[in-house]
């Protein structure tokens, strides 16, 4: 019996403690700032060192150095930033910077100093400021721009042997740049009193300092030639009767020799009428022999401009002007009546036009190609626009190929063709959405153009061999060869085409894209939906390389060369194997695969979670991959060359198991449109079964590709799904599939299909459930509680409110008439609203306000720039009208997004306030009980910040 009864106190003993183990706390706001975001990460050349950026949510940096095969610890190297392994996986360089206390303490400018770690020793050494470093292509040497103590001076750059100490200081250096796979380093500059800038020659291999130009004048665009190891600069020349500068193109085919110069003033083919400029830089043709520049008009100087109008209004014999002035004096401008009153006297109206200045006025006019808005926006970069031109080094011959500042000239790799868009037949629509032009072949030795495709909405993609271009055009990819103009049709028409499923918006739909092109001149590779296919430009014959379409799964090409830009053409070898990303587009695992020639698809890494980021050690065959759940934050994989094993490097929030967490799964549901689509559903954090909990939905458009995508807690993230789940609600945030003209009742079927299959579970109370959104999604959270009463509480930000009046408006921060917008991309409207009234009024929140049962908070910032913070006060001045329940938060000089974090947080905890009342029955904060009077905001935030509209 005593055996028994111990037996019996052990089983209690394990019923109560196992509870109170399970049961961990949520994450308390007073803990967010401890989280840790991953950012960038690379592999060192030879693969042995990993480095990834971490920023927490209290805005502190740290870089994280580890073997990349995962063995000793990790240096971490507090406030660093930038980081830089040199090619020997010797040395990485970084940025140090301060902690967020001493850049808030700072009185002064906060600088970055160079931190350079020697990865043999693991010896961190902090030394000078810089805001500029590179390390030469070898990698021996490290070239780090100092701080220029003004801004009309260069500043000094030091190039250092991190190994030997060597170190040598160029003064007064403005930009610099190491030869492509040579010793050398080029540099511009720029001194006090201009009589020492010029361009020079170091050679840190032997210490010598050579100068190749000197002058005093300002030196740009310092360029090498890729191959030939020519250089190029621009060097400003002053005329007195001209407002802006001209530059001479200096050209050193052997920087041993003298240079090749094309003068920017006295040359025939610009004549008195074209100046070159920097803003066009300098590009070079493949072999070297032409060199690419930009040119614009001139601007005479205002003085000049004036005495040229002074010398044309002379030219009228004095004797008629005498009797225009005699008429006007006998007869003064008015209706015959001299009343004496708003006119002024006879003798003063000679001089009144003197006297009184120019008036601000702005001049919008209906024919206008870009309103007025957009030609202040855009004014940097209109002013800085120039007409590509060719310079034939073998000839000396100068060629302009463009003809309008608008319709820049796109110079096609190997610098033979240039490929240029005519908006001119198309004006009128492309003010309003349409993208139509038509595109010439431009001969880089003539100038002359050709047309080779007209009346083209999405560009033309130039290849970066052999001289082909693909363009999209009746609903199938065209190859053209720019040199014969033969045409080669690729696949049936509608292949390559977005379904409406997938591209949602009113007009002509575009292609999937294009992958990649091969060395072999003959191939492209495309995509269609899930596939990934190589098409013959000779012959239009296809190969699928992938078969995402029988699993439904999507496919798409990993560009593994880290120095591409994202617009620039990815160019493989006709037998290389080609590096995919996969992801399951209904159950949103992920990972990467490979595919070689004339093979099968090799699945390497897919697991139930996602996984981005893949690259490549560029000397060895050493991969990193990042991975990442809801529940799981992200961390850095390595593994070999099939990426198995991959082992885990870096361990990003080790301590988030200390804190209860939510999950994620995703809920299919079907609209009564018969769009099948998906939701994702967060779990609250320390979700119990057979509880029912509240619930906030968030929607904007398609939402439900973020399955796997981990957040952090965070006060300064307004809109933060992982604290509504800390706070016990669940989050839902479910597709969007628009019908073009329809766009309210479209966001009320998905919506409504969502909720149900949310409360389906048995885990939702139908009674409590929230909505929000912002922009798009804010006018979606103003328009829903107009059409259903199934929320019990709405926060609306930055919303579009009223279909009639938005048309009208402008993007302020963009510079467009809101028409574009309206009719082809958000909004979807197809037509004007006096085409179609009745749908305008169909999807406009203000037209059913008389049925809002829903108490809305509405956020908006009186500075916006995107929507009209007037659309705020037009709804919440019709629900006041109304007598319904609106609150409005204007924060006042916010634009489009809150950027303050006294606003961020304070925007944050209002919704927390809001949805918690609401949604949890909490008492309700005084601010929604009795709102706030201008004497209590006052005394709440001080005399100083008062102001406000």
């Amino acid at each position: 019996m005593p055996l028994l009864r111990m037996s019996l106190f052990l089983g209690a003993l394990l019923l109560t403690v196992a509870p109170l183990t399970a049961q961990r706390p949520t994450v308390p706001p007073s803990d967010y700032g401890r989280f840790e975001n991953l950012g960038a990460f690379a592999l060192d050349p030879t693969g042995t060192w990993l480095v990834a950026s971490i920023r927490r949510v209290d805005e502190s940096d740290e870089l994280r150095l580890t073997r990349a095969d995962g063995s000793g610890p990790a240096v971490v190297l507090q406030h660093g930033t930038r980081p830089l392994f040199d090619a020997r996986g010797r040395w990485l360089a970084y940025r140090k910077g301060v902690s967020p206390d001493e850049r808030e303490k700072a009185e002064g400018p906060i600088r970055d100093r160079l931190g350079l770690v020697d990865l043999t020793t693991g010896r961190d050494t902090v030394l000078f400021e810089v805001s500029d470093l590179t390390f030469r292509d070898d990698g021996r040497w490290l070239a780090a721009h100092a701080i220029a103590v003004a801004d009309t001076v260069g500043a000094d750059l030091i190039v250092l042997d991190p190994a030997g100490g060597t170190r040598t200081v160029i003064g007064n250096v403005e930009t610099f740049a190491w030869k492509p796979e040579g010793s050398t380093l080029a540099a511009t500059l720029r001194t006090a009193g201009g009589d020492a800038n010029g361009v020079v020659l170091y050679d840190p291999d032997t210490g010598t300092l050579r100068t190749l130009d000197s002058h005093d004048a300002r030196y740009r665009a310092l360029t090498w030639h890729e191959d030939t190891g020519a250089l190029g600069v621009l060097r400003s020349t002053t005329l007195e009767t001209r407002a802006e500068d001209s530059h001479d193109l200096l050209v050193w085919a052997d920087p041993a020799g003298a240079p090749r110069v094309l003068r920017g003033v006295g040359r025939a083919e610009l004549g008195d009428t074209l100046r070159i400029t920097d803003s066009g830089g300098i590009a070079w043709s493949d072999d070297g022999g032409t060199v690419f520049l930009g040119v614009r008009p001139w601007k005479v100087k205002a003085a000049d401009a004036e005495a040229g109008a002074d010398r044309g209004a002379s030219a009228a014999p004095p004797d008629a002007e005498d009797a225009e002035r005699e008429d006007a004096e006998r007869d003064p401008p008015g209706d015959g009546v001299d009343s004496g009153v708003g006119q002024p006297a006879a003798d003063s109206s000679a001089t009144a036009a003197d006297e009184v200045e120019e008036a601000n006025v702005q001049v919008w006019h209906w024919d206008d190609d870009q309103i007025l808005r957009a030609q202040e926006y855009f004014a940097t970069r209109i002013a800085n626009a120039t007409l590509a031109t060719a310079w034939h080094l073998g000839d000396d011959r100068v060629v302009v190929l463009a003809d309008d500042l608008d319709e820049p000239v796109e110079i096609v790799e190997g610098g033979r063709w240039g490929l240029v868009p005519d908006y001119t037949p198309y004006r009128f629509e492309r003010r309003f959405g349409d993208g139509a032009a038509d595109w010439y072949r431009v001969d880089v030795r003539d100038g002359s153009r050709t047309r080779v495709a007209q009346g083209v909405q999405y560009g033309i993609d130039a290849g970066p061999v052999d001289g082909r271009a693909l363009v999209y055009e009746e609903d199938r990819w065209v190859a053209i060869d720019l040199a014969s103009l033969a045409r080669v049709t690729l696949g049936e028409p509608g292949q390559f085409t977005r379904a409406l499923f997938d591209y949602d918006y009113p007009g002509p739909r575009p292609p999937w894209g294009v992958a990649a092109w091969t060395e072999e001149p003959s191939r492209v590779v495309l995509y269609d939906k899930h596939d990934v296919w190589s098409a013959d430009l000779n012959t239009g014959a296809l190969e699928r390389l992938t078969d995402g379409a029988a699993r439904d799964r999507q496919y798409r090409v990993v560009r593994m060369d880290p120095d591409l830009s994202f617009s620039d053409p990815y160019v493989v070898k006709a037998d290389a194997e080609l590096w995919l990303s996969e992801t399951d587009l209904r159950t949103r695992a992920s990972g990467y695969a490979r595919v070689r020639p004339g093979g099968t698809v090799e699945s390497l890494v897919f697991e139930d979670a996602r996984v981005s980021g893949l690259t490549k050690a560029e000397e060895a065959d050493r991969y990193a991959v990042r991975k990442e759940r809801w529940d799981d934050a992200p961390d850095v994989f390595v593994g070999d060359a099939d990426l198995r094993p991959l082992r885990q490097v870096t361990q990003v929030n080790a301590f988030q198991d200390d804190y209860a967490w939510g999950r994620t799964e995703l809920l299919d549901y079907t609209t009564d449109a018969g769009n099948d689509l998906q939701a994702i559903l967060v779990y609250p954090a320390g979700f119990e079964e057979g509880k029912r909990y509240p619930l906030i939905l968030y929607q904007y458009e398609r939402l439900s590709d973020g399955l796997h995508r981990y957040y952090t807690p965070s006060q300064r993230n307004y809109y933060n799904y992982q604290v509504w789940s800390q706070q016990g609600y669940f989050v839902l945030m479910p597709d969007i599939v628009y019908e073009p003209g329809r766009p309210g009742p479209s966001a009320l079927d998905a919506v409504e299909h969502a909720l149900d299959a949310a409360v389906a579970t048995g885990h939702v109370d139908p009674d409590r459930m929230g909505l929000i959104g912002h922009s798009w999604g804010g006018y979606q959270a103003a328009y829903l509680p107009t059409r259903t009463n199934r929320f019990a509480a709405s926060v609306a930000g930055a919303a579009i409110t009223n279909f009639l009046s938005f048309m009208g408006a402008v993007h302020w921060n963009g510079g467009l008439p809101e028409t574009g917008h309206w009719e082809t991309g958000q909004a979807r409207m197809a037509v004007p609203y006096w085409e179609d009234l009745q749908g305008h009024l169909e999807s406009s929140p203000a037209a059913h306000i008389q049925d809002l049962e829903t108490p809305m908070l509405l956020m908006h910032g009186d500075a916006d720039g995107v929507v009209d913070f007037r659309q705020g006060l037009e709804f919440y001045n019709y629900a006041r009208r109304a007598g319904k329940n609106v609150v409005l938060l204007v924060y006042p000089g916010a634009d489009h997004g809150l950027r303050e974090e006294t606003q961020q947080v304070d925007y944050h905890r209002r919704i927390l306030q809001w949805f918690d009342h609401w949604l949890k029955g909490e008492p309700a904060a005084d601010w929604i009980e009795r709102g706030e009077s201008w004497e209590a905001r006052s005394e709440r935030i001080g005399p100083e910040k008062r102001s406000g509209r």
